[in-house]
Parts: C-alpha cells; sequence; structure tokens
C-alpha cells in the first residue's frame, strides 16, 4: 500500500502476469463457466504440461457481453507456459498504481457496481484520473462463509 485515504486505499503493484478467458454473461455466471478453463491451466493442461500453484484473487473485467476473467500467475513466475486452448491468453501487465476498496459478504455484481461508483466519486474528491475498466476480484473460494470473505474493486490510476 502506497497510502491510506479515506474510503480507499492506493496501492501499487509490481509487473505481473495473467491467464484470461472470456465469458458471456453476468459477472456471477461469467466466472463460473470460465473457471473450468482456467483450472484446467494452471493443472497443467498447458504446452509445458506444467502444474501452477492457484493464486488469489481471481480478476473480471468487463468486456462487451461478457467479463474476462483471469487467474494471477505466481510471484517470480518468470515463464508461464503457452495454453493449450485459443479460449486463453497470457496477459503481462507493468508496474501499475490501483485505488482499492475492500468488503466482505457474498459479493453480487450489483454490491461490486456500487462499491465501484462509490470508489469513482472517492477518488475524485483525491483528484485521481481512473482509466481503464474497473477490476473485481475475489480471494475465496465458493465454501468460504460470506462474513469472511474478501472482496475488492480496482480503479487503476494514471500516473501523475
Amino acid at each position: 500500500m502506497l497510502k491510506s485515504y479515506p474510503g480507499f486505499e492506493l496501492r501499487e503493484y509490481e509487473p505481473h502476469t495473467l491467464v484470461t478467458t472470456w465469458s458471456q454473461g453476468d459477472l456471477g455466471s461469467s466466472a463460473y463457466n470460465a473457471f473450468g478453463y482456467l483450472a484446467s491451466f494452471i493443472g497443467g493442461n498447458n504446452q509445458r504440461r506444467q502444474a501452477i500453484a492457484m493464486t488469489a484473487p481471481v480478476v473480471q473485467r468487463q468486456s462487451g457481453s461478457g467479463f474476462e476473467v483471469s487467474f494471477v500467475m505466481p510471484a517470480g513466475m518468470t515463464e508461464v507456459p503457452n495454453p493449450n486452448s485459443s479460449a486463453l491468453r497470457i496477459e503481462s501487465f507493468g508496474r501499475s498504481k490501483f485505488a482499492a476498496v475492500r468488503f466482505s459478504g457474498f459479493a453480487r455484481e450489483s454490491l461490486f457496481r456500487a462499491k465501484e461508483e462509490k470508489l469513482r466519486e472517492l477518488c475524485a474528491k483525491q483528484g485521481f484520473t481512473v482509466i481503464g475498466e474497473p477490476r473485481f476480484a475475489r480471494y475465496n473460494g465458493p465454501w468460504t462463509p460470506g462474513p469472511l470473505r474478501r472482496n475488492e474493486v480496482l480503479l487503476e490510476i494514471a500516473s501523475a
């Protein structure tokens, strides 16, 4: 965390890599439909037949009539194997800054959108310029009770 502001944190993320697929539907159904493709990839269904540790969070970004759903590759993994499926792609991101708001509970799309709207207002009050689509992050598996779940809305902030 770089700095804490009323209602949110400003974070700087190191360069990182995602494996991503797209799925039609709302936030919940797209995550459900995409999970098998992503889990298969980290389970070894890739060109190196390499098993990859599951990390958190699972990240979603709206794209057209659905969402891109991504698994974050482990920190320090320098060479991510290529997918066997054309439905998956590897994305690399450089160092970036994000405003983040954390909340618990069973995060439905309406709750993520409400948190996004509030975070946009808080960022504007601090003079930050938001760029790109919001990212919705879930940190826990489906067996985690609602009050113990960690969810976040992340908005990328333009560098000053």
